[in-house]
């Protein structure tokens, strides 16, 4: 008697089938509710320090500013023997403010004499990572190529930026045609209504819209790049649009909306400001302060099959700006506007 009743306890301890198949689905959907909120968390903090990368870039702009009363420009020039002609394109703004972001060291090693191409600087400032111009969230821009084969043959390994300087609405950047030699850089920019552009020269009192409305620096996605510009595009030390400088001309990620497989895709991708994070991107205005500009922001309007706005024109060498008035002008959104320093558009805060 005694032993039955023991085997029958013995046997009331084990799991049916039934019962362990639906532990297991528990647990699974238990893993299936943490994983997106851990997943959320992590980008939550990813985002906050991307948050403080742009503080402190803005903040050494203003800086900058301070010794200099303006911003840095996004293309430096060396002039000619008469110094008259800007005939050497030296280096761009992340460069500039490298003794502002407690890189003292780094600008030490830089000769600003020569080109930043030059072997004297390959060998010293371009293979190097900067956290600073990395958005945590764009896992890739701490990648390095070689960039060599542009310049020279031996190896010239380089690395990438997630964050450029505000030129405005459209580039308004000239070359030479055929494009033929760095040293030929000619100026283009003398209606670019941004920050930062080739031998910009804004100051604070330049910026008339308003320094809480006006971007100074915007996220844009390395990481979004297609396989082949990887190399091209985002160089830290660059100082051409795609290099150091977005645009508004498309919206906030438009690798999300646009549906031409074009070359205005690679524009887009390369031109204009994104992020990883989910929504939109983070922008620094000219007053320091960091926000998040959503998606959805009012634009100018866009055209997904052309992954264009319609009040653009331009190709490969210049981009230019329709005039409010003419024909094929299109109303200038919110977004434009921001990007705009004495556009004289009346923006509040709560359209963006």
């Amino acid at each position: 008697m005694t032993m039955n009743f023991m085997k029958t306890r013995a046997r009331a301890h084990g799991f049916t089938l039934i019962e362990l198949l639906v532990v297991i689905a528990i647990i699974a959907v238990l893993i299936g509710l943490l994983l997106p909120a851990v997943q959320s968390a992590r980008e939550a903090a990813r985002r906050i320090q991307c948050v403080n990368n742009m503080k402190q870039l803005a903040l050494a702009e203003h800086n900058y500013h301070d010794v200099n009363n303006v911003f840095t420009t996004s293309q430096n020039f060396s002039l000619d023997s008469t110094g008259q002609l800007p005939i050497y394109a030296s280096s761009g703004w992340r460069v500039t403010i490298l003794p502002y972001i407690e890189q003292q060291n780094l600008w030490n090693a830089y000769n600003t004499n020569v080109l930043v191409w030059d072997p004297e600087n390959m060998n010293t400032i371009i293979d190097v990572s900067i956290n600073a111009y990395h958005c945590p969230s764009d896992a890739k821009v701490a990648q390095r190529y070689d960039v060599g084969p542009q310049f020279t043959s031996v190896p010239v390994f380089m690395h990438f930026s997630s964050y450029a300087g505000n030129n405005g609405v459209w580039f308004n950047y000239t070359r030479p045609t055929p494009y033929s030699a760095w040293p030929t850089m000619q100026i283009g920019a003398s209606g670019t209504l941004g920050v930062m552009f080739q031998l910009s020269n804004v100051g604070i009192s330049a910026i008339t819209d308003g320094t809480s409305n006006t971007f100074m620096l915007g996220e844009w996605a390395y990481g979004k790049l297609s396989p082949s510009d990887e190399a091209c595009w985002h160089w830290w030390v660059g100082y051409k649009p795609g290099d150091a400088t977005f645009a508004t001309m498309y919206p906030i990620n438009p690798f999300n909306k646009c549906a031409n497989s074009g070359n205005a895709v690679a524009d887009s991708y390369d031109l204009s400001a994104g992020s990883f994070h989910p929504g939109g991107a983070n922008f620094a205005m000219c007053d320091g302060s960091v926000k998040f500009m959503k998606e959805t922001i009012n634009t100018s309007p866009y055209n997904p099959a052309s992954c264009q706005i319609t009040n653009i024109m331009g190709g490969n060498n210049a981009w230019s700006w329709i005039p409010q008035g003419t024909a094929g002008y299109a109303p200038v959104g919110v977004y434009q506007a921001l990007s705009t320093r004495n556009g004289g558009e009346v923006i509040s805060a709560d359209q963006f």
